[in-house]
């Protein structure tokens, strides 16, 4: 009878612990599906739209390139830094040459330009949490989300508000960009590499 005991407390204790977690996410507000593609084209779309405001032509937008900053951007979140240099001390161009990429162009026939500039931000899901608790014990907590358009909003008008970004972003010697995000938690990490 003493077997029966313990499976029964066993049984019991598991049932008692789902009951507690699951009523501990059960008040958790899940955070919106982001689909990371569309918002590399908003990002992209929004910078386009700062360059016309500004008398530029649009930047095309680069699959490979996009690859790159992607790479990058997935790299900070799982070695956990944020950085235009790597942890392998790796610039934008060596990351660029190690892909296969030109990091230089012909601006006229006596004069190219050399490099990859590269925008980096840190943006987040959401911006404030409300907790509610009752008897010391958190019921809810209610996230205030980020759309994917305040997100890209917030990304590009971080960069246009900075001046070394705005020049990036506004240099006429760029004609194509890539851009990469990865998501990590509340953390939308944005690499921008332009040609």
């Amino acid at each position: 009878m003493r077997f029966k005991t313990t499976r029964i407390r066993v049984f019991s204790f598991n049932l008692w612990l789902f009951c507690v977690l699951h009523s501990a996410y059960a008040g958790v507000d899940q955070p919106p599906a982001i689909n990371i593609v569309k918002l590399e084209q908003s990002v992209h779309q929004l910078i386009n739209r700062e360059r016309k405001h500004n008398g530029l032509n649009a930047l095309r937008s680069n699959v490979n390139l996009s690859a790159i900053a992607r790479s990058h951007s997935q790299d900070m979140i799982s070695q956990q830094y944020f950085s235009h240099i790597n942890l392998q001390g790796e610039t934008p161009a060596d990351r660029c040459k190690r892909q296969n990429w030109p990091v230089s162009k012909p601006l006229d026939s006596k004069s190219q330009a050399i490099g990859i500039a590269e925008n980096l931000f840190l943006a987040h899901r959401y911006d404030k949490v409300v907790t509610t608790t009752e008897n010391g014990v958190i019921v809810k907590k209610d996230y205030q989300w980020n759309s994917p358009d305040q997100i890209a909003n917030t990304i590009v008008q971080g960069w246009m508000n900075s001046p070394r970004h705005r020049e990036n972003l506004l240099s006429p010697l760029h004609d194509q960009q890539g851009i990469g995000i990865a998501i990590s938690g509340n953390d939308v990490f944005v690499t921008d590499d332009l040609y």
